[in-house]
C-alpha cells in the first residue's frame, strides 16, 4: 500500500491519498491493510464533521482513498493535529511492516 501525506510548512494537512492493497494476507484478513484503512477513514471522518463543504473525497476503486481540503479554514489546529496523527501512524507502521506499506510526505510551498 501507498500512503502519500502532502502538508504545508505550518504542519497543516493539505491532502492524503492511500493507494493499494498491503499484501500481508489475503484481502478481507490483512490487519496491515485494515490498520492503514483505519487510520486514513477516522481522519477523513473528524475533518469532515469539523469542516464539511471545505472537504474533497474522491474513492474511485476499492483500495483507493483520496481527500483534499480546500483552502479557507482559519484555525488549522486540527489540521495540524490531523497531519501529526497520519504521520504518527503511518510511519509506526512502515517501520512495522516496511514490504507492505510505503509512506511519503510532502510539504507543499
Amino acid at each position: 500500500m501507498r500512503v502519500c501525506l502532502t502538508c504545508s510548512r505550518d504542519g497543516a494537512i493539505h491532502s492524503c491519498c492511500g493507494k493499494g492493497h498491503a499484501g500481508y494476507a489475503p484481502s478481507g484478513s490483512d490487519i496491515v491493510c485494515a490498520a492503514a484503512t483505519v487510520l486514513l477513514r477516522t481522519a477523513l471522518q473528524v475533518l469532515t464533521e469539523e469542516y464539511r463543504s471545505l472537504i474533497m473525497v474522491n474513492a474511485p476503486e476499492p483500495g483507493t482513498l483520496e481527500f483534499l481540503v480546500k483552502d479557507g479554514i482559519d484555525d488549522k489546529s486540527r489540521l495540524i493535529y490531523a497531519a501529526d496523527f497520519l504521520r504518527a501512524g503511518f510511519e509506526s507502521l512502515q517501520n512495522e511492516f516496511p514490504k507492505h506499506i510505503a509512506f511519503t510526505e510532502i510539504i507543499a510551498e
